[in-house]
């Protein structure tokens, strides 16, 4: 066999009579026969060998380098022997080169398919574009949707959570297979009817994972009713979160407090006596004259009318709560969200709109600075050059501002680099954290909390009693998930029910409408923590749509690739 032979998408049905190359358009034509004698009609299956004429039929075929390659086939037109068949006269099939119809070879809409499951309509355009297979995103998308989906195995134990096509307004059900890791259905929306009637269908589902939502609880329930339903993990220590999150707010003014007053006193304590004993015996120096506050700058005004507002649609909440008003009225009045008006509701005094410290560059060599600062190394240029050589990868701006934090916390004026005989810096204090900052803190492992974390759940404690024992019940529930301890939960619900914390009782009843999936999860190593990872890659795919990402086609690109 030739090599031009070699190029043809199918020799053993294929004759190769001429090449033709056009150096104008880069392209490589190609005109070939069918070597069969005979075709079987389409319609009634006959086989017959009478030719009532021919035509040419060209098709685009995968590029040769940089040139592109046309197949022009010399295809016939049959006569059907069949007398009461409605089909007098057709073309004949070539399977093995392209389908009926299509104006590309097999091949090549191969090729374009698996680039459109794998980028999508327009990056998948570009793509093809560049690889010389042009195609239209349109022609593309149509040719998944035109995708046949691989049949899966029955699963045996089931992961479904939802997935937001439109966050806030639009969800739909994602079902992984846990064994297998791979998905094997969307569904349209979350209704337990929905989930109930894709279970009728697909019987031999043993073990069923899923959040705490009551609506797939009752279609498993409906679909499945003999099938062991596992709570989340992660949604049940979210859960106590939630709980433990409400008791914080509901004290947040005695937590503020607590903390401000703890991280004054640990900076005061490290701070002011080293400062305080050189002023004594220099009896030159004067305290600094503070002429007054500076005006609020135009983003504290701002911060400070957002504030406002926020706090006159609380109060307001609250009154129309107190006449007797529902939830779902106050918020058709008011053009808030319902679960915004039911946390209001259960809120006295609304908490203050708090920011955690950010993380900076600098984090890892503050340490390294202030023992340099200390030894008498003051000078920003040499100090950026040493922890450089330690990995530093940022700017000199963030170290010098950090040193004017220094120079302010020893009162030193700008750019001084001398300093009180006997003053020690030490590291500025750094914001209080906020309620979800801390909540997550007390739900972490213990092992893995910062030495800071631990100050502020040690000093938090000493708030309020309510507020030791929401602590005391978020650790113990903790420690009972991580350590999958079902004996213990009958007593954490008891302790819950008579904790006298509203947030934890409702949690302790819930947690009873739901036992037999939570002790599940407190026994089955089973979690739906792989279905968040195949949700997060449905997010990928619908992003990298453009706006393209209905139903269909993201169902074929989940599932297909």
């Amino acid at each position: 066999m030739d090599i031009p032979s070699l190029l043809l998408p199918d020799p053993t049905t294929l004759h190769l009579d001429d090449i033709q190359i056009d150096d104008t358009t880069h392209a490589i034509t190609m005109h070939v026969v069918a070597t069969t004698d005979h075709a079987w009609c389409p319609m009634c299956g006959t086989q017959t060998s009478r030719v009532h004429s021919r035509s040419i039929r060209t098709l685009a075929d995968l590029p040769w380098a940089d040139w592109a390659v046309h197949v022009q086939i010399t295809v016939r037109k049959f006569r059907c022997l069949e007398d009461r068949c409605a089909c007098r006269i057709f073309t004949e099939r070539i399977p093995s080169i392209a389908a009926p119809w299509a104006r590309r070879t097999g091949r090549l809409a191969a090729t374009h398919r698996a680039i459109g499951l794998i980028a999508g309509g327009r990056p998948g355009e570009a793509l093809a574009d560049t690889l010389h297979m042009p195609i239209h995103d349109d022609v593309l998308l149509a040719l998944l949707r035109r995708t046949p989906l691989p049949i899966p195995p029955q699963p045996r134990v089931l992961g479904v959570d939802d997935w937001a096509q439109r966050k806030a307004h639009t969800y739909g059900t994602i079902l992984i297979d846990h064994e297998r890791q791979q998905p094997i259905d969307l569904l349209p929306d979350r209704q337990a009817d929905t989930l109930a009637q894709w279970l009728r269908v697909h019987p031999g589902v043993t073990i069923i994972t899923r959040d705490r939502g009551g609506s797939y609880a009752e279609g498993a329930r409906a679909g499945a009713p003999n099938a062991i339903q596992v709570a989340d993990r992660w949604h049940l220590l979210k859960n106590v979160g939630d709980a433990l999150l409400q008791v914080f707010q509901q004290q947040h003014q005695r937590l503020e407090h607590t903390l401000t007053v703890a991280a004054s006193m640990a900076t005061t304590r490290a701070a002011l006596p080293a400062v305080s004993d050189a002023l004594a015996g220099d009896d030159r120096r004067s305290p600094p004259v503070v002429s007054g506050a500076p005006p609020p700058s135009r983003r504290a005004q701002d911060q400070h009318a957002r504030a406002t507002a926020k706090a006159a649609r609380h109060a307001h909440v609250r009154a129309l709560h107190q006449q007797g008003w529902s939830l779902r009225a106050i918020a058709d009045a008011t053009g808030l969200d319902r679960r915004t008006v039911r946390t209001y509701t259960k809120l006295p005094v609304l908490p203050a709109a708090t920011r955690g410290p950010r993380p900076s560059l600098l984090d890892p060599y503050k340490a390294y600075l202030i023992a340099r600062w200390n030894a008498g190394c003051r000078n920003a240029m040499h100090l950026l050059e040493e922890i450089k050589l330690q990995g530093y990868a940022g700017q000199r701006s963030i170290l010098r501002n950090y040193f004017t934090t220094l120079r302010k916390a020893q009162g030193l004026a700008p750019r001084s680099r001398s300093i009180l005989p006997g003053a020690t810096a030490v590291a500025p204090m750094r914001k209080a954290p906020t309620l979800r900052t801390l909540v997550w803190a007390i739900i972490r492992h213990t092992a893995k909390r910062t030495a800071e974390e631990t100050t502020w759940v040690a000093q938090i404690r000493t708030a309020h009693p309510s507020v030791e024992r929401a602590v005391g019940l978020a650790e113990d529930f903790a420690v009972l998930v991580r350590k999958r301890q079902p004996e213990q939960l009958e007593g954490w619900l008891e302790r819950a029910q008579q904790s006298g914390l509203h947030a934890f009782v409702n949690l302790a009843k819930s947690v009873r409408q739901d036992e037999a999936a939570v002790r599940a999860a407190l026994t089955l190593p089973w979690s739906n923590g792989p279905v968040e990872g195949h949700i997060n890659r449905l997010k990928v795919l619908k992003r990298q749509a453009y706006g393209r990402a209905k139903l269909d086609l993201l169902r074929i690109r989940l599932l297909a690739s």
